[in-house]
């Protein structure tokens, strides 16, 4: 419609000059009349005249009824008319377009004008479009750019229209209109950045990491110094998700990225990987040095309190380190060996940082073998419980037996400390725990049947198990399915499960101690444990770790050793807590424990940890030795 419009706009111009031509020559004849004083003369040229005037009129009317309709259907599309004229420069602009802008009717009148509210970065692109069109090189004009709005901000305004040419196709004048198109752009905006930025802390994603370390790399190549990759992981994170929420984690995510973005040197970039995992990008660095003293500041920014968020978080960090090009020299084997690197921090205990090492990834692959055979330990029917006597120290009476769990894989036992952290990390334990749990209470019901009333067997509880919700009520279920009272099971605990005290699970121990099942604390002395909050703790047994037995008999180490253990014992009693000495291989340990009042002995002097069967005929057939 509009392109017809034109074209007759362009036909009715042509007519107009025709008419303009005649009424010229009219003009110059009348004239010529005039001097000759001939009254017939005058008389036609005065009605020539009048009727020319009329027509003009008339053709200036039709085309201010045009630019009316124009600005009309241009209003009603809520769209701003424009008339430019390339010659003269001047620019006429309909109300619409302006009160899109927010200007006043007499601000744009030439070129110029217009040309200082386009954005710079598109001024080329708006000068490029409008020049072809002018050529001919394009059938319609078309253009999207910026253009400052009276408030200051630029807005996206898409421009159209068509020049009116002369008979040698040479542009005089050009029509159209501008269309608001920045919500649209506004929308692809947005998409584009977050699809290489985390919504939730507003830092570049994994996508962009990509292509800023591949810029680094080469930028690296050319002035020969290093790239420094920090690959930070924050140490049991899940804990916190699990225990106050993902609400709480959320927070406590954007608190760290906005720590770290604000300790972080100029240069670096600061990406989250996903999850609780961020990595640091440190450019033009000279040597290692730099990337460790820079490790060490970030570990301390993330072990300072973060408070505002309710409550004060305490966490930590793992953090491992890869440079280019020592530790290699493209961007996924970089991030893959700063992972390693972070993985053995973590591995040693976290809130702590290792620069990568070729060894390392010897041992992430024997790791990674590892993890592969035990998801399918189970199921190939790999995984047994081995069983180890406690007995009275005293009277020698069987007084119970702890359920270890062993892996024996193509007729090889696999070590507990090797496959044990994995199954912590990879959460191989919850399934792990579940099956030791169905195994130990399966056995009980066995013997029970074949031997009367047994002694409780204590199965040990991994941390991660107390993340799940109803540990407690899942277990005493399954001890109610199988008719067995809770008495028949005990449950060993580390201190690391009782040391976060709003996690839940000491709840779950009150449960446990409510309906009859044992509670003994595990490894005693090696943690962090404090007498003072022993009394709180929902526990009827305290195990003393070995390393406190071994050195009882010990020529330089008797004294103080059997001082401790000895107050260890008191202490215990005065909380009527039983006292289980694990380690004990001699009979020297044994009669040195019976004079400290110990309670209950474990260890080779009595037996080893034997398979099910074995231990069934050795002590629950004769409950003495």
């Amino acid at each position: 419609m509009l392109h017809a419009d034109l074209q007759n706009h362009h036909s009715n111009h042509h007519r107009n000059r025709l008419i303009l031509g005649l009424l010229g020559l009219i003009v110059i004849l009348g004239w010529r009349l005039v001097i000759g004083a001939d009254w017939l003369a005058n008389t036609l040229l005065a009605f020539t005249l009048s009727g020319v005037g009329l027509l003009i009129w008339f053709e200036w009317r039709r085309l201010g009824r045009v630019r009316q309709a124009y600005e009309m259907a241009m209003l009603a599309a809520h769209d701003g008319f424009w008339e430019w004229n390339p010659i003269t420069k001047e620019l006429r602009t309909g109300s619409r377009l302006l009160e899109i802008l927010g200007y006043h009717h007499d601000f744009l009148p030439y070129t110029h004008a217009w040309l200082k509210l386009v954005h710079p970065e598109d001024v080329a692109h708006y000068n490029q479009a409008v020049s072809e069109h002018l050529k001919g090189n394009t059938e319609h004009f078309y253009c999207e750019y910026r253009v400052r709005a009276s408030n200051g901000t630029y807005i996206w305004i898409a421009s159209r229209g068509m020049a009116v040419r002369d008979r040698r196709g040479r542009a005089y004048q050009m029509v159209g209109s501008v269309t608001d198109v920045s919500e649209r752009h506004n929308y692809q905006e947005t998409m584009e950045f977050l699809a290489k930025h985390d919504e939730l802390t507003g830092l570049p994603n994994r996508f962009l990491l990509a292509e800023k370390l591949a810029l680094h790399i080469e930028t690296a190549k050319q002035d020969g110094k290093r790239l420094a990759v920090f690959f930070i992981d924050l140490d049991r994170f899940k804990n916190i998700n699990d225990t106050l929420g993902h609400r709480a984690g959320d927070q406590l995510l954007q608190a760290v990225a906005q720590r770290l973005g604000g300790d972080l040197t100029k240069g670096c970039t600061l990406f989250r990987q996903g999850g609780d995992e961020f990595i640091v990008l440190m450019p033009g660095i000279a040597d290692q040095t730099h990337a460790i003293t820079a490790a060490g500041h970030l570990l301390e920014s993330i072990a300072t309190p973060f408070s505002g968020l309710g409550a004060d978080f305490f966490t930590s960090a793992s953090i491992g380190i890869s440079l280019f090009p020592d530790d290699g020299r493209d961007g996924e084997t970089l991030l893959s060996n700063a992972d390693t690197a972070m993985y053995e921090a973590k591995a040693a205990g976290g809130n702590a940082f290792r620069t990568h090492t070729p060894q390392m990834n010897q041992r992430l692959q024997a790791r990674v073998t590892l993890e592969t055979l035990l998801r399918s330990a189970i199921a190939q029917n790999e995984l047994a419980l081995y069983f180890q006597p406690q007995i009275d120290a005293i009277s020698g009476r069987l007084t119970g037996a702890e359920a270890l769990l062993r892996w024996q894989h193509e007729g090889r036992f696999i070590p507990p400390d090797q496959f044990i952290p994995v199954a912590e990390d990879t959460g191989l334990i919850i399934s792990i725990g579940d099956w030791v749990v169905d195994r130990a209470i399966a056995l009980i019901v066995e013997w029970r049947q074949q031997y009367g009333e047994i002694p409780p067997i204590a199965i040990n509880l991994s941390p991660r198990q107390f993340w799940r919700p109803a540990l407690s009520r899942n277990i005493l279920d399954k001890l109610s399915a199988a008719n067995l009272p809770p008495s028949a099971l005990e449950v060993e605990v580390t201190e690391s499960v009782l040391l976060h005290t709003d996690s839940g699970s000491l709840d779950e121990l009150e449960i446990f101690r409510e309906s009859g099942v044992g509670i003994a604390l595990d490894d005693f002395g090696t943690g962090y444990s404090s007498l003072s909050y022993l009394r709180r703790l929902p526990i009827n047994i305290l195990k003393i770790d070995r390393s406190f037995i071994i050195d009882l008999t010990a020529p330089e180490e008797s004294l103080r050793s059997q001082a401790l253990v000895r107050a260890i014992i008191a202490m215990a009693h005065s909380l009527s807590l039983k006292v289980i000495a694990e380690g004990v291989e001699t009979l020297e340990q044994l009669n040195c424990l019976r004079t400290l009042d110990c309670d209950i002995i474990q260890g080779y002097l009595i037996s080893r940890p034997i398979p099910a069967t074995e231990f069934a005929a050795k002590f629950l057939v004769d409950r003495n030795l």
